[in-house]
């Protein structure tokens, strides 16, 4: 079976690759960011573009037809080496433009990527930013296939394929109602955690399994009674008093200030945040800015004591 790459879409390919992935239109819509009938109806417009069905629908998702398979395979392929032209295209201006994606935690969102976004697009008016949150092991993968310039995740293991910097070391919150009356200027241990209900996010989240990693290590068994994708709702969830959750600081700093909830720090349970960016023949002044605005967000924040347990590294 043939098909001819002609006439297609890039956002078509994006929002394919996406659902190719993901085997979900529902969870591929969600990380898009844009309605499921939106979504359905470029995949479909894309399908009779080629002359051919590209998903099998089956009742738990979708999986890829052969035709499908193929686009896939060329399609990344092809995504990769348009993003690096972009990159050489954009290195030979002395300003900053173009298209910059990004990926960010979603623990980071209030304290961090708001008033970042706010800036960078103020500073750099010639570059159109796009902003996708996501979970470090996804974030990773997608800055190697290209789809992403440059990331903040988690450092648990190296990437390959990635250039990585570090950004700043975090402490782990045990997380609870206000009612629980935790204390940010005193430590809990290990036990104290085990010994609470516990929300966590899901697996494989790198928060995830640093938790896990240490309550096994010290073998104590883990009281989990629900997890989730959304850092957000387990914050909500914990000041409404429903579990614990064990989160870094700045995911729970809005409603900490708010004083809807109590936190303290976890003993020697820590994280280390990195920024990483594809290797690519030349570097993205886009990025190089972007990395600069982060860092300088990041060192307010901390410099004004306004992010507990966080240290930039050196």
């Amino acid at each position: 079976m043939k098909f001819e790459l002609g006439n297609l879409n890039l956002r078509q390919l994006r929002y394919f690759l996406e659902v190719a992935e993901l085997h979900s239109f529902t969870r591929a819509a969600e990380t898009l960011h844009i309605a499921q009938s939106a979504l359905s109806r470029q995949i479909r417009m894309l399908e009779e573009d080629l002359g051919v069905a590209l998903f099998n629908r089956v009742d738990r998702g979708v999986t890829l037809t052969e035709a499908g398979e193929r686009l896939r395979h060329r399609a990344a392929a092809l995504l990769k080496d348009l993003h690096r032209l972009r990159h050489e295209v954009a290195a030979e201006s002395a300003v900053p433009q173009g298209d910059l994606a990004v990926g960010m935690p979603p623990s980071m969102r209030d304290m961090v990527t708001l008033p970042l976004m706010r800036d960078y697009c103020r500073l750099f008016d010639k570059v159109t930013l796009h902003v996708h949150e996501g979970i470090s092991v996804d974030l990773s993968r997608l800055v190697q296939d290209g789809q992403l310039d440059c990331a903040v995740v988690v450092d648990l293991m190296a990437v390959p394929q990635v250039s990585t910097g570090p950004l700043m070391r975090e402490r782990l919150y045990l997380i609870g109602p206000r009612s629980a009356g935790l204390r940010v200027n005193r430590t809990v241990s290990l036990d104290e955690v085990a010994a609470k209900p516990l929300i966590l996010t899901t697996r494989p989240n790198s928060l995830r399994l640093v938790v896990e990693n240490a309550l096994a290590s010290a073998r104590l068994p883990a009281q989990i009674i629900a997890d989730s994708n959304s850092t957000s709702s387990m914050v909500e969830l914990a000041a409404d008093g429903m579990a614990y959750t064990v989160l870094p600081y700045c995911a729970a700093w809005k409603a900490f200030g708010e004083g809807r909830l109590s936190a303290a720090p976890i003993a020697d349970l820590t994280i280390d945040w990195v920024f990483i960016h594809a290797l690519t023949p030349t570097s993205s002044l886009a990025a190089d800015e972007f990395r600069h605005v982060l860092f300088t967000h990041c060192a307010q924040r901390i410099r004004r004591r306004q992010w507990r347990g966080a240290v930039l590294s050196a």
